[in-house]
């Protein structure tokens, strides 16, 4: 296993992240909470509530650009916010995950970034000899 989930990396008037995984599965969920720890202390958040995303596009970068995506939307529209990710099935062009946590509330959880979306700035999800990362630039 990579000894490290992901580290947040200096993008000029944006934000963004090098994601890690030993497979495709901990490389996207580790994206997730990479992304989730842009946009709100994930220490506070509780896996209260969980939600189902299925997310289908042409290849496996456009995958995970609509997968963050989705879960940009659901905190924004559904003020829902991620602590875990628990991917069910993926491959080049299909995922199916459930996310944790629980819907926002001003008391108890800090929000950080507002984070518009995952760019395809740059973007190349490759393997580097066991493990594999990705680097990912987001609009704020």
């Amino acid at each position: 296993m990579p000894k490290k989930k992901f580290e947040e990396i200096d993008a000029t008037a944006d934000l963004g992240i090098i994601a890690y995984g030993d497979d495709l599965k901990s490389l996207f969920s580790n994206a997730a909470e990479g992304l989730m720890s842009l946009m709100a202390d994930i220490n506070g958040i509780a896996e209260s509530e969980s939600l189902s995303i299925n997310i289908t596009a042409k290849d496996r970068e456009g995958l995970l650009i609509k997968f963050l995506n989705e879960i940009i939307y659901i905190k924004d529209s559904n003020g829902f916010l991620c602590k875990r990710v628990i991917i069910n099935y993926l491959d080049d062009n299909n995922l199916n995950a459930d996310i944790c946590g629980e819907t926002y509330n001003p008391e108890r959880h800090q929000l950080l970034s507002g984070v518009k979306a995952a760019t395809y700035h740059n973007l190349k999800i490759e393997k580097v000899g066991e493990n594999w990362q990705v680097k990912i630039i987001f609009d704020v």
